[in-house]
């Protein structure tokens, strides 16, 4: 966007850290930094004396003004105090107070006491992200923001953080999943700027799609954060998804992985001075605790880390080190709580990990390596599934939102898709009402005699193999384009179309023992492939002729809304079709 017309910015609200994004000249989505440098900002604010310190530089409170910190407040916005569970309320830092049924702090500011509510809280905090935002700009105004909220917030906790942001002096656009903002921040499938997907895909301009695209994947978005793990499972579908599934666990996050060091390294502490840290010493335990989580985002990066704690009991100071594999072994039933909840969505989405295509990692704590390991041993070994996380997890969400913003200001002031946007209602069941669009419930696609090639075998049933074109969960109207070689000196050939049934097939596959291992047998390992089985009777079969020189055959799939499907076939190099059929719905 041109200064003339401003700029806009993504945030990413999370419990305990949050980002700010904003699209650069290049067009792409990049994470600011604040006058301090830093691009996580901590959700937390500190009051001494006159002083009030925000983000980072308020942790270092935790130790010696704890009863004046206030952190862990966004997820209390919108919730009465009579909601809120014990763990919630238990808390280092300023206890949570019921002011009128509603969550609050009490603090001591200019020596005097004060109470805010987490709103009060939030807005403050939103406005330091929003003021960080405005000096990276220098000057160019900030027009609008999209901010991200979790998928199990209630409808008043959202009306609620949209309200803070509105307080905070932001315009806000739109709020939008964390997981949304994922899929958004990446792209899958999504059409590019150049327009090299359909426009119409219901209609005769669409342009066909490139042959070397993926239009269609099944995705796990994993968002490991300070103190839950949220797990989506979506249907991607040419830039559309579709959420199949979703699972929130408060019980296992990068809080956890900080626990974990925090008592490794106090163990490490006792054995090296014999001194035990006693339970009642909070500023002990905050010390150690502030320099775990400096050694965790450490270990994000290289493959060990020191923590150095400076008088850490009795006087005495502290330095230890851990590595990688010290911590995932530490660390290992946090990593099993987390594959578990990933496991679990996967199957509430009624899929099996071999028929998941992309997991994408999100969230501070996706960052240590470990988890990408324990999540690869639940895909298969030789399978399709890609653990992805080439953007940097703890700035994938605030990037995502920039994207959403970026999207929603270029929309004409005057297309359909602007006011459709801007009409559409906040609350939870009626959006859902306004966003149910009709998907189909099974595979089409193109059945092949065995092509004898080993990468498909497995795929392969009753010697025919089934090429899905339009998967199951499909939004309609959907058009799907796919070019079929023929065979060579054919004068004609026979394109057969069927609905199927996606299917796992199961198979134990006997290991060959290393020869530096012994003789003992080895137990067979499970090998689990997704295939698609064809029903029995087809759908339509087009016999397409063409001449002996043909290389291959364009076939055009139209789905309807109304579930009638438009079959076409071209000879290449040919504009005129060569066969056609039409199902009724």
């Amino acid at each position: 966007m041109s200064e003339e017309q401003g700029a806009v910015i993504g945030i990413n609200l999370g419990n305990t850290y949050g980002s700010i994004a904003c699209i650069n000249q290049h067009g792409r989505a990049d994470v600011i930094a604040n006058e301090s440098g830093e691009r996580q900002i901590a959700t937390r604010i500190a009051f001494q004396g006159d002083q009030v310190y925000h983000g980072n530089e308020a942790t270092p409170q935790l130790v010696r003004n704890a009863s004046n910190v206030i952190d862990n407040f966004v997820n209390l916005v919108g919730r009465s105090f009579d909601s809120l569970l014990d763990e919630e309320k238990a808390r280092k830092s300023a206890p949570v107070l019921d002011k009128d049924n509603v969550p609050s702090f009490e603090v001591e500011s200019h020596g005097e006491k004060m109470q805010l509510s987490a709103h009060d809280v939030l807005v403050r905090y939103i406005g330091v992200l929003y003021g960080a935002a405005k000096d990276f700009m220098s000057g160019v105004p900030i027009v609008g923001a999209v901010l991200s909220t979790p998928s199990w917030y209630s409808d008043a906790q959202n009306a609620a953080v949209f309200q803070a942001a509105q307080d905070a002096g932001l315009n806000v656009l739109q709020l939008v999943p964390a997981s949304a903002a994922v899929l958004a921040a990446y792209g899958l499938t999504a059409p590019s700027a150049k327009g090299d997907l359909p426009v119409h895909p219901d209609g005769e301009q669409g342009v066909p799609y490139p042959a070397d695209k993926v239009l269609d994947r099944n995705v796990a978005v994993v968002d490991f954060g300070g103190t839950s793990i949220d797990v989506s499972v979506y249907a991607a579908r040419a830039g559309v998804y579709s959420q199949l599934a979703y699972t929130h666990d408060k019980s296992v996050g990068g809080r956890a992985l900080d626990d974990v060091l925090v008592q490794h390294f106090a163990k490490e502490f006792a054995k090296k001075t014999k001194i035990t840290i006693g339970e009642q010493d909070a500023r002990a335990w905050a010390k150690l605790r502030n320099e775990a989580e400096v050694t965790k985002r450490a270990l994000s990066a290289s493959n060990s880390a020191q923590c150095s704690v400076e008088s850490l009991a009795e006087g005495v100071d502290f330095s230890g080190s851990v590595n990688r594999m010290r911590l995932n072994l530490l660390a290992a039933a946090v990593y099993q709580t987390a594959v578990a909840n990933v496991h679990k969505a996967i199957e509430l989405a009624g899929l099996e990990p071999c028929q998941v295509d992309e997991v994408l990692l999100a969230g501070g704590a996706s960052r240590l390596a470990g988890l990408a390991e324990q999540l690869s041993m639940l895909f298969p070994e030789d399978g399709n599934t890609h653990i992805t996380y080439s953007i940097d997890s703890d700035q994938v969400i605030a990037r995502g939102c920039a994207v959403y913003a970026q999207s929603l200001v270029h929309l004409p002031g005057d297309c359909a898709e602007r006011e459709f946007v801007h009409s559409l209602p906040r609350e939870k069941e009626a959006l859902r009402k306004v966003l149910e669009v009709p998907a189909t419930t099974r595979p089409i696609g193109l059945v092949l005699d065995d092509p004898r090639d080993e990468r498909v075998a497995k795929q392969v049933v009753d010697g025919q193999l089934f090429v899905t074109l339009v998967p199951e969960h499909t939004v309609v109207p959907a058009r799907r384009v796919v070019r079929v070689p023929v065979a060579r000196g054919a004068e004609a050939s026979l394109l057969r179309f069927a609905e199927g049934t996606p299917k796992v097939r199961v198979d134990f596959v006997k290991e060959e023992p290393l020869e530096d291992e012994d003789e003992e047998e080895l137990e067979p390992v499970e090998v689990r492939t997704a295939y698609v089985c064809p029903d029995a009777r087809r759908l339509v079969e087009l016999v397409v002729p063409h001449s002996a020189e043909a290389q291959a055959i364009t076939v055009h799939v139209l789905v309807e809304a109304t579930g009638q499907v438009r079959l076409e076939a071209r000879v290449d190099g040919s504009a005129e079709l060569a066969a056609h059929a039409t199902l009724g719905a």
